[in-house]
């Protein structure tokens, strides 16, 4: 018997391996991953109308045992693509689909037993007309069959969800409805459901680290450590969800919901209707989940009871909102500790909230009672806030005495927090907000005092400070027929730091403000404002340093003779503002400003800004900003400069005129200037890289020093092409001393330029550079960021010949046999060319022409004349007088056109003419037309350089173009004629 048990064993076993192997190669041989992704994301798709795109899909069987199950690798889900927006719904790294073997025998909807991502990113999104991208992801098949006419009702039985797991979770929702946006952290999500003949029960467990609701424009809402558990109930009958129970905690406070929430699909509306109480009523329970740091629990004894109940009743869809009505009641409280003699001894409160959105007019919140008695602690608090939605009415009373000196003694408190000083505040308040934010003071009952002595409150923990040796804040509401609201604030020695988010000190402040209020128009107010050494440092490396600032201010309402409008004067020996490494500092500033009330309701500043000296910096203009003793005025945002100077990098400039609508700089709207610019010095290069900047240089500003570090942009990498943004109309009245534009110096420039379109134009500049007068103009019009094209126009009148190529440094490789003749000439040129971002010519872009008339020069005897110069026995001297020279030149595609020119040295009269290349290789010929050998001969001469040159006898090819002789003027070339006559017209060089 025994033997036949062990064969059997034996047999299973070998079936059982058998099996593992069989399903091992199919597994690894056969149905490999390069066969299953493309097959089963067909499969997936085929019946979505959005799209699961994936990687790499594996099957397997051993790491699941006992279910099979496919392991998606770097996979998304994608809205319907109809959808007009189109962010992904569901990406993740990770995921697995657990499969069932026997769902997949029977080929039933439980086949999928379960779906499990790790590390996802959910993005939910629903517009402000309810459609979300979530809709309309799956086909659905038209009934065509009679019995479609009828409304089909879905069948509980029909559905099947599989369990759904998910770790580690980012999600992101968007809440056109709301206008609410939703961040949640390390989402984790359990949900497990189970059918039904008429309903799903869903059992859901969910908890994060951090959910943050954010609303355009305001400060996110944050909610740590919420967890989940419910039990929901879904009937597609009448497509009601009923909250069975379910369980909500924030920071391990729990709260107990029921109702329910009823969908209307096609009307794009949900109803709700839940009730929501606090599981915890004993104030001790709630105690125990205060973080130890903050509340100590050792020895703790609290008692009362705690009462929260919120009822959220409607309709939420586009136009409508749930009301909220809600309840919080504290009844006896204390809270005492063993072994120490302090007693919070009485705490009651009694809240009533309710808020409205659809009638915010019906909004409030009354506070009938909140009190805390105690050692070392006084707070009494009541009132109400009506319309708390909509311009809040307000009726509160208050009053506060809080002693953390006693509070320390008297309580245990964690050793990383510190407690010291007295605060003191009493408050009467009656007013609507709207009569606030008209300054209708009349109509505002304000009574205040705010009053702190000694303090520090700190949690090294948190790395949070506030201290202050002493602050004082009155308001009060006089009672005399002037009904004067006077206010005062007094600051001495006070400091604020949170983490690196925030470090604040001021050593004093004193704020004096007093209204007069007239119940017919707005009232008349004044403040005094004094600042002495305030200092702050804020997150993303803001600073800012006001040293001494003095302010006054007063408001003047709307009368008969004058609009509404408000005056002020500031003056501040230095205030430094700074952001990373950019920054301003201002020295000796004075500012009378007025700000007056348009037709419009807008309020439009004016007024002027002087100042002993400004320093700036900032990283992406490469160059550091200064001005000396000057002053701004300006009206809104039109500024006037009267000879205000200005030094940026080495480049000073005096400024003299308007500029119009400032504000176009930051919104693209159209900003005209019309200015005088006088200048010592200008470099261009500096200010065309400063609007084109690479990312150099450092600052460091401490209080009123400013240390600025050396000019990086020599050596600066990663230039590009500067341009000007193209809303500025500017025109520039100049006198410039000392110019520097790429290759270019040049003195003594006056005349206009334009700026218009991002293009600038330098029209009818009259200058001096080498002792030569020269006219000139230019327009530099940007074409990409390396690349810039320049029309230029040079007339230079008796300039030295061997200087031109100072001028314009291309000539040295344009017409190189220039740099061979001595003496005065008149010059122009005048193309178009491409410049590189280090603003030099490019110079196989170069087009243009340019000529050359010169009288009684010298040629030098260099080794290439001495080599012609023996060819056709010419004894040439050292230098050798030339009575006429004109020469007229093209710029072609890579070679520079020498047209036939007439150069006379002593006896010899001799015609030359040429190609000059870029590679320096040049092709000249010279034709002797007079010489005392009667004999008319030509020498070619060619090279790769002028060190390096070839001599051969050839016969005379431009002894046409110079005679008076009809009959050989005939023989010449018609068009070299024509050529240099184009090129003197265009140069009107005649």
């Amino acid at each position: 018997m025994k033997k036949w048990i062990k064969r059997i064993s034996i047999a299973l076993l070998s079936i059982v391996l058998l099996v593992f192997l069989v399903i091992a190669i199919v597994l690894n041989v056969i149905v490999t991953p390069e066969k299953v992704t493309p097959k089963a994301l067909e499969l997936l798709n085929q019946d979505l109308l959005g799209k699961v795109d994936c990687e790499r899909i594996e099957l397997t069987y051993f790491s699941s045992f006992p279910k099979f199950s496919l392991q998606l690798t770097n996979g998304a889900l994608l809205p319907n693509k109809d959808f007009y927006k189109q962010d992904t719904l569901i990406s993740f790294k990770k995921a697995k689909v657990n499969l069932s073997v026997f769902g997949l025998i029977k080929k039933s909807k439980e086949a999928v037993h379960s779906i499990e991502l790790n590390s996802p990113k959910l993005f939910f999104y629903v517009d402000s007309l309810g459609n979300s991208n979530w809709n309309n992801l799956a086909k659905i098949s038209p009934d065509t069959t009679s019995a479609s006419k009828e409304k089909k009702t879905i069948k509980a039985s029909e559905i099947y969800i599989p369990k759904i797991i998910i770790t580690n979770a980012e999600a992101h929702a968007v809440d056109g409805l709301s206008k609410l946006n939703y961040a949640v952290e390390n989402l984790n999500l359990f949900i497990k459901s189970k059918t039904t003949n008429t309903s799903i029960k869903l059992n859901i467990e969910k908890n994060s680290d951090r959910i943050s609701l954010l609303k355009t424009g305001k400060r996110p809402y944050n909610l740590d450590h919420v967890s989940v558990t419910s039990n929901l109930e879904l009937t597609f009958a009448d497509t009601l969800l009923t909250i069975k129970n379910s369980d909500v905690a924030i920071n391990d406070v729990h709260f107990e919901n029921k109702g329910y929430v009823k969908f209307f699909p096609h009307h794009k509306k949900i109803k709700v209707n839940i009730d929501s109480e606090l599981s915890t009523k004993s104030l001790k329970n709630i105690a125990n989940t205060i973080p130890p740091r903050f509340l100590s629990q050792e020895g703790l004894k609290a008692k009362g009871s705690v009462d929260l109940k919120t009822h959220t009743e409607g309709i939420y869809s586009k136009d409508s909102f749930p009301v909220v009505n809600s309840y919080f009641k504290l009844d006896n409280g204390s809270i005492a500790y063993k072994k120490f003699n302090g007693e919070i001894e009485d705490m009651n409160a009694d809240i009533h909230t309710y808020i409205n959105l659809n009638s915010p007019e019906e909004s409030f919140s009354e506070i009938k009672t909140f009190n805390i008695l105690g050692t070392g602690i006084n707070v009494d608090v009541s009132g109400d806030i009506k319309q708390l939605t909509k311009q809040p009415i307000v009726n509160l009373q208050s009053i506060a005495d809080i002693d953390f000196n006693t509070i320390t003694n008297n309580f245990p408190v964690h050793p990383s927090i510190k407690l010291n000083g007295t605060i003191h505040s009493d408050l009467m308040a009656e007013f609507n907000s709207a009569d606030l934010e008209d300054f209708h003071f009349s109509k505002v009952n304000l009574d205040a005092l705010l009053e702190v002595n000694d303090l520090q409150l700190s949690s090294q923990k948190d790395s949070a400070l506030i201290s202050s040796d002493h602050i004082n804040f009155k308001i009060h509401k006089g009672e005399d027929a002037a009904k004067l609201l006077k206010s005062t604030l007094t600051i001495n020695n006070t400091v604020a730091k949170y983490k690196q988010w925030l470090d604040t000190s001021m050593k004093q402040v004193n704020i004096d403000f007093k209204a007069d209020d007239k119940p017919t128009t707005l009232p008349q107010f004044k403040a005094d404002i004094k600042f002495q050494n305030f200092e702050m440092q804020a997150t993303d490396s803001i600073y800012s340093y006001i040293k001494t600032l003095k302010m006054n201010a007063e408001f003047i309402p709307k009368s008969d003779k004058h609009s509404a409008h408000m005056t002020s004067e500031i003056a501040t020996d230095s205030l430094t503002l700074s952001q990373k490494t950019a920054f301003v500092t201002i020295m000796g500033a004075q500012t009378q400003l007025k700000v007056t009330k348009t037709p419009s309701n807008l309020w439009e500043p004016s007024g002027n800004l002087s100042f002993k000296s400004i320093y700036a910096h900032a990283p992406e203009y490469v160059y550091n900003l200064k001005t000396s003793q000057s002053g701004i005025a300006f009206v809104n945002d039109d500024i006037t400069l009267n000879r205000t100077k200005i030094n940026f990098g080495d480049t000073d400039m005096t400024l003299t005129g308007e500029l119009k609508h400032a504000r176009g700089f930051q919104n693209g709207e159209l900003v005209t200037a019309n200015l005088k610019v006088e200048s010592n010095f200008t470099d261009a290069n500096q200010l065309m890289l400063a609007l084109a900047p690479p990312e150099t240089g450092e600052i460091v500003t401490a209080k009123n020093e400013v240390v600025i570090d050396s000019v990086k942009a020599a050596s600066a990498t990663g230039k590009r092409i500067f341009r000007i943004p193209k809303q500025c109309d500017f025109k520039f009245s100049t006198y410039v001393k000392a110019f520097r534009m790429g290759f270019i110096n040049m003195n003594d420039i006056q005349g206009e330029m334009t700026v218009k379109d991002g293009v600038v134009n330098m029209n009818s500049i009259k200058l001096t550079t080498l002792s030569a007068n020269m006219d000139a103009y230019m327009k530099y019009n940007p074409q990409s960021n390396t690349e810039a094209s320049l029309d230029f126009r040079f007339y230079i009148s008796q300039i030295d010949m061997n200087q031109i190529n100072d001028v314009v440094p291309v000539m040295d490789t344009l017409f190189p046999a220039i740099k061979s003749f001595e003496g005065k000439a008149d010059f122009r040129i005048k193309g178009n060319v491409l410049l590189n971002e280090n603003l030099d010519f490019k110079l196989p872009t170069l087009r243009g022409v340019a000529a050359l008339k010169a009288r009684n020069i010298m040629v030098v005897n260099d080794p290439a004349f001495n080599d012609v110069a023996k060819a056709i026995s010419f004894k040439p001297k050292q230098k050798n007088p030339v009575k006429t020279f004109d020469v007229e030149i093209e710029f072609k595609e890579g070679e520079v056109d020498i047209l036939p020119a007439l150069l006379e040295v002593d006896k010899y009269r001799i015609a030359l003419g040429g190609v000059q290349r870029l590679d320096m290789s040049y092709e000249y010929h010279v034709s002797v037309l007079k010489s005392p050998i009667p004999i008319k001969m030509g020498v070619d001469i060619s090279g790769s350089n002028f060190s390096e040159h070839h001599i051969k006898l050839v016969k005379a090819k431009y002894k046409y173009y110079f005679t008076d002789k009809e009959r050989l003027i005939k023989k010449a070339d018609a068009s070299v004629f024509d050529d240099k006559e184009r090129i003197l017209k265009t140069l009107d060089f005649n």
